[in-house]
């Protein structure tokens, strides 16, 4: 007789069969991918060097020339557009898609050309939600553990710490048909850490999260990071990324155009502030201090990239402006990694 055990992983590849039947990818992609070899080297980068994908017979260029590595201990975070790339370069990363020019490599072994020891060795969370319909959120959590080599006190041991970590008790034993758009988000990550790989892929993982919860799911990323995995975090939310992320790399246009560490931006964007103005009349740029960028957001309100070089004379003119009434309100503050995503890529630079 088939234990509920086997029932469960049979019924998890049949709906990735459904969901993904579409696309060019294993039938049990969505299970093997999450299924890592124990004893993996947790200290091997994963390197990208000169990876260029393309798309509709070379017209369409997703990934253009691109080369960085990936280091254990971080929390990467990989921002940009929509568009701009960052899906792609996971799914190259991952093995099921291959690029058309540059390798990825991994404790000596070439992703693109081994794609089944990238799936041992990576785990990803894709955009999509786990396909659970049928099983409980404690099932589907339980059929990855087992397949990654959990069995017995030990895998339940593993699904309940993961359940209290993240705040799921409550519906654990919930059909996934049931469960909302955020709790089964939720589960796609939960299923993705349970005994992870030792690189771990994340697309957009705190999307219909609620804001609890979301600090809960980067606090783990962050367990895992200080653990010796490699975390890739594919990310819109930079609020998020200043505070949770070591690293972040930002896309344009399928270029990487940004490799910074969070904590140390270039010094001509958060070593300096933001002047924002609310004036009485418009002003023209020559009757403006000197800044490195100014954006109108509308006809009486600037923003003002300052310069460290700046800031004696931007404060005098503002002194000046209020001494004279023609500034409502200002605020002065420093820049942050949503300033420098803007800075990078809007054309409203003085």
């Amino acid at each position: 007789m088939t234990n509920s055990s086997d029932l469960v992983i049979k019924r998890i590849n049949y709906k990735c069969f459904n969901v993904f039947a579409q696309v060019p990818i294993y039938i049990d992609q969505w299970v093997l991918q999450f299924g890592s070899k124990e004893g993996e080297s947790l200290n091997a980068t994963l390197n990208i060097y000169s990876v260029t994908k393309t798309f509709n017979h070379h017209k369409v260029i997703a990934n253009d020339n691109i080369s960085t590595q990936f280091l254990p201990g971080e929390v990467t975070a990989l921002t940009g557009h929509n568009g701009a790339g960052k899906s792609t370069l996971l799914n190259q990363i991952m093995g099921t898609v291959k690029p058309n020019r540059g390798s990825i490599t991994f404790s000596g072994h070439s992703l693109a050309q081994e794609p089944a020891f990238a799936r041992n060795v990576i785990s990803m969370m894709p955009q999509l939600h786990a396909p659970i319909a049928g099983v409980t959120l404690r099932q589907a959590i339980s059929a990855i553990a087992r397949i990654r080599g959990a069995h017995g006190r030990a895998l339940r041991t593993e699904v309940d710490k993961i359940l209290d970590t993240l705040h799921m008790n409550e519906w654990a034993d919930m059909p996934g048909e049931k469960l909302s758009g955020g709790l089964r988000r939720l589960t796609s990550f939960a299923m993705t850490v349970v005994r992870p790989s030792p690189i771990l892929l994340f697309d957009e993982p705190t999307n219909d999260v609620d804001p609890v919860r979301r600090k809960l799911l980067w606090q783990c990323l962050r367990k895992l990071a200080l653990q010796g995995h490699i975390v890739i975090v594919v990310t819109h939310n930079l609020l998020e990324v200043e505070q949770y992320a070591d690293r972040y790399l930002f896309m344009h246009h399928g270029r990487l155009i940004k490799d910074e560490q969070v904590n140390i931006l270039s010094h001509d964007r958060l070593s300096s502030a933001v002047l924002t103005i609310n004036a009485k009349h418009a002003f023209k740029n020559n009757e403006l201090p000197q800044a490195d960028r100014i954006v109108t957001s509308d006809e009486f309100q600037y923003d003002l990239f300052l310069k460290a070089d700046d800031m004696t004379d931007a404060v005098s003119w503002l002194s000046a402006k209020v001494a004279t009434e023609e500034i409502r309100n200002y605020r002065l503050s420093p820049a942050s990694l949503n300033d420098v995503y803007g800075g990078l890529t809007d054309g409203n630079k003085r």
